[in-house]
């Protein structure tokens, strides 16, 4: 069930990181296409200082930088930028055109400017709050650069003081709208360390799950589920494996001697020393007590024992701390997989073989007969 929940929560991630330059492509063309509405508009009402054929060649670069940007998102290619990247140059350039439409419409100019807003709920979630208050201040600026120009050079065609007071609304406004930013951002920054912390709490639980507390090795439960699938291949012929039954010997002396709690340093000692012997397709787990599984994969008989005695001979050199004087051994009982045997058969052949181990004098590896016990 686990890994079903973590295989869903993977692809809902893709398919949410996929439809966003979807989302973006279509927010970014229908701002576009009301930009070019309420400009055309102006210039049915002669509000547009300039020919059509100045609209057609206007308007005709804005939508060739809009499909250039639809294309680069749809390719694919965006995906070399950073989300808040690419969302900050659609936003800028749809403002670049705002502004520059924005220049040749004469008394309706806050009608197009207040286009703008619509611009600012295409970026509120994907860009940074610094970028969110960049565009803006941008815009006021070139608003109010907008108005000083025109003012200089088609002075009959605008009414300075009515210009000011609605560049003053709009000002207004966009302010009220980046305090409105900001607040979204301090949401969504909280929202992402509550996503953050709710992971680690999920992978924690997970690894709960699935390990030991004390030595961090895998449970049984869990061992015996990825044994299950390494023999399935192994059935398969695709390679051969050992299972190797460990046994720290004498341990319940160590707990009557020195306390449990130098016990609990043996144990993560060693298993310690054995995950770092071992290499990344290969595992270990705690079955219990004193008790563990190595699983080698990929390992015939005779690289299986030399392992097995590897971990034997490291066993001896260990140290403990709270022990300075305490030595330890181990007794290992090996089993090669045999095509067609069940996990069980390859489990009670090991542990056959680290009774034999143990009985033989301890300290030592015994390999299991090739019946089934």
């Amino acid at each position: 069930m686990q890994g079903t929940n973590v295989a869903t929560a993977a692809q809902l991630e893709h398919t949410e990181h996929a439809a966003r330059p979807w989302r973006l492509v279509v927010t970014a063309l229908l701002g576009a296409l009301a930009h070019t509405a309420v400009c055309w508009i102006a210039l049915q009402l002669d509000f547009f200082r300039g020919s059509t054929a100045a609209f057609n060649q206007l308007f005709g670069l804005i939508w060739l930088g809009h499909g250039f940007m639809a294309l680069v998102l749809l390719s694919g290619l965006s995906q070399r930028l950073q989300d808040q990247i690419m969302s900050l140059l659609v936003v800028l350039w749809s403002v670049l055109g705002l502004l520059v439409s924005a220049y040749f419409v004469d008394q309706v100019r806050l009608c197009v400017m207040v286009l703008f807003f619509a611009i600012l709920q295409t970026g509120v979630f994907r860009l940074s709050f610094r970028s969110f208050v960049t565009v803006s201040t941008l815009c006021v600026a070139g608003y109010a650069a907008i108005i000083w120009q025109v003012a200089a050079v088609y002075p009959e065609a605008i009414d300075v003081t009515a210009e000011v007071i609605q560049w003053s609304a709009f000002t207004l406004i966009t302010v009220g709208a980046v305090l409105v930013a900001n607040e979204i951002s301090s949401i969504r920054r909280q929202l992402i360390e509550r996503n953050d912390q709710l992971g680690k709490i999920v992978d924690r639980i997970q690894d709960m799950a699935i390990r030991d507390e004390l030595t961090g090795m895998y449970n049984r439960r869990h061992a015996t589920e990825r044994l299950s699938k390494i023999r399935e291949m192994g059935n398969r012929n695709a390679f051969g494996f050992m299972a190797l039954y460990v046994d720290l010997d004498h341990f319940k002396r160590v707990n009557d001697n020195h306390g449990h709690h130098v016990g609990d340093e043996v144990l993560r000692e060693f298993s310690k020393m054995v995950r770092d012997s071992l290499s990344g397709r290969d595992f270990a787990a705690r079955l219990g007590g004193e008790e563990f599984l190595v699983v080698l994969v990929k390992t015939d008989r005779e690289q299986g024992l030399a392992m097995a005695e590897k971990l034997r001979d490291a066993v001896t050199q260990l140290n403990f701390p709270s022990a300075p004087g305490l030595k330890m051994s181990a007794s290992l009982g090996a089993a090669e997989f045999k095509a067609g045997e069940s996990v069980d058969q390859l489990l009670a052949r090991a542990d056959a073989a680290l009774y034999r181990a143990k009985h033989g004098g301890r300290n030592r590896v015994c390999l299991a007969s090739e019946e089934s016990a």
